[in-house]
């Protein structure tokens, strides 16, 4: 079979993938909201929010991207700062994930080691989850210079959206256009469960998400520099996208998602024209042997950054394969599977014992939970798209963490939920009808030579991997935050496909007929 056809059927299989997903995820979002019985009222007026959101949003990035990059800076300043008032109205106390953060970084910013920390039983059950750690050792290092106030971590991770819109802004611009690259930046900040989740909680994601695009960031300086850019250069680049990989990968183990991606991506790129990126090649090989290398050491790294054992990967995997297979918790998290690693990790000896009695355990609780969701294996998976993709977790946690503080806000943070979480929902579920829309507008791209086919095949490359790899594993609300940035590129690219496909129709439209310049108007998308 032809390279050509290879390459064709590879880029058709991976965006109907992509656009099933899609699919699925709408449904499966409409049947989580449809439990919560929320008034129509509600979703009017989250309509007419997100509605004025969205027109703020094109007419924003009209107005700035014919303004100097000032103008631009400052609206993205003006807009973090629009997050401190909520900040000082709600007075959060975290619990949960978020006060172990908030505890290990304050006690390991006051001089303590993390091994006394082990040994007061401080660091608990997570010796068995590593990146929880790395997550709570990142805001030590902050709080080793601002304090241990929770106000520190917020601000960091205010100040972390603030990057990622800067980054997301240079990413898109670089590659598409400059208005592109704002409207990009602004969709971003306008996500309301993460514009809640980032601005008052001290989670993990923030550091992740910042952590990956500097690694993209990175990556392109180093592999498509600018004419100005030295040898020496793209080589600190180089190492600056292997860091922040190695890095995101520390702070959620799903990095190995993003190498598949690429080598996928690059090989379709170098069979196509091998002989005009052999500086490339040479850097991807040395990029991924590294990558590949350190993800392969983690568990020894992360054992020498702390001073302890810390569990294998395998540990930690089949932990999350034993709760995202556990029915009675539909695949969310497990307070039984919890208090049995609690168990093993108290009653063991040493951790180096410890860790096989659990892999055991796990081991087996998994095989029990695989013969019970046998007979109902299509609802239960339906189940964990739900619990994966709803988008009130926002709205949930910050409830959760708020603290008994008598704040006029917080007394009535509680009624607020039906606007705020349908406004999340709304705002999410057109955020995924543009993406599958770019996805459909992809498939019929695919029999023309059209820049965007290598963006589209990308976003959707990513969108597939970091799904379906998240399936079978523990589902929460919060983790699918990784997908809003495969779900942007493709969201971009749809809009720019339909910004060429609108401009097609004026010139047609002025100029009448086409007069036999325009046989289809597909073609029309090749001028870049």
């Amino acid at each position: 079979m032809p390279m050509k056809w290879c390459y064709k059927i590879f880029q058709i299989t991976v965006l109907t993938i992509a656009a099933a997903l899609l699919g699925w995820m709408i449904v499966a979002n409409w049947q989580v909201n449809l439990k919560l019985h929320l008034a129509i009222s509600a979703w009017i007026g989250a309509g007419l929010f997100v509605l004025f959101i969205g027109a703020t949003i094109g007419l924003g990035s009209w107005w700035l991207s014919r303004h100097q990059t000032s103008w631009l800076v400052a609206a993205l300043m003006g807009l973090t700062i629009l997050k401190f008032p909520l900040v000082a109205g709600l007075k959060i106390d975290p619990t949960s994930d978020f006060w172990n953060y908030h505890t290990l970084a304050a006690f390991s910013a006051q001089g303590f080691t993390w091994t006394q920390l082990l040994h007061h039983g401080i660091v608990g059950n997570y010796v068995v989850f590593p990146h929880a750690l790395n997550i709570a050792n990142g805001y030590s290092l902050v709080a080793a210079f601002g304090g241990a106030n929770f106000f520190v971590s917020q601000l960091i991770n205010i100040g972390c959206t603030l990057v990622d819109m800067v980054l997301i802004y240079w990413l898109v611009a670089r590659w598409l256009s400059r208005q592109l690259g704002i409207m990009a930046a602004l969709i971003f900040y306008w996500i309301p469960a993460y514009w809640l989740y980032g601005t008052l909680l001290n989670g993990g994601e923030p550091f992740f998400f910042t952590s990956v695009l500097l690694m993209m960031y990175a990556l392109t300086r180093a592999l498509v520099p600018l004419t100005t850019t030295t040898i020496t250069d793209r080589r600190l680049y180089l190492a600056l996208a292997i860091v922040m990989t190695v890095v995101a990968n520390m702070l959620r183990p799903i990095m190995g998602v993003w190498l598949i991606a690429l080598g996928l991506m690059s090989l379709c790129v170098l069979l196509k024209s091998h002989h005009l990126y052999r500086v490339q090649v040479r850097q991807l090989l040395i990029y991924s042997a590294v990558v590949l290398g350190l993800m392969f050491t983690a568990t020894n790294l992360d054992s020498w950054l702390y001073g302890f054992k810390v569990a294998p990967a395998q540990v930690e995997t089949l932990y999350s394969l034993a709760t995202g297979t556990d029915v009675k918790s539909h695949g969310t998290y497990s307070p039984a599977l919890q208090a049995t690693v609690s168990h093993e990790l108290r009653v063991a000896p040493t951790l180096t014992q410890a860790y096989p009695r659990i892999t055991r355990t796990m081991a087996r609780t998994l095989q029990t939970n695989l013969k019970q969701i046998k007979p109902q294996l299509g609802s239960f998976v339906n189940e964990k798209m739900q619990g994966f993709i709803r988008e009130d977790y926002g709205y949930d946690w910050s409830l959760y963490n708020l603290s008994h503080h008598p704040g006029l806000l917080n007394r009535h943070w509680f009624y607020l939920a039906p606007i705020l979480i349908t406004s999340a929902t709304v705002y999410w579920q057109a955020m995924l009808v543009i993406a599958l829309f770019s996805v459909l507008m992809g498939l019929g791209l695919l029999w023309h030579r059209h820049y965007l086919n290598r963006y589209l095949l990308m976003g959707a490359l990513l969108l597939d991997g970091c799904t379906l790899s998240a399936l079978p594993l523990e589902v929460q609300g919060r983790y699918h935050i990784i997908l809003y940035l495969p779900i942007l590129m493709l969201m971009t690219c749809g809009i720019a496909g339909a910004k060429l496909w609108w401009r097609q129709i004026k010139q047609s439209w002025w100029q009448g007929p086409c007069q036999n310049q325009c046989p289809n108007g597909l073609l029309a998308f090749e001028a870049h």
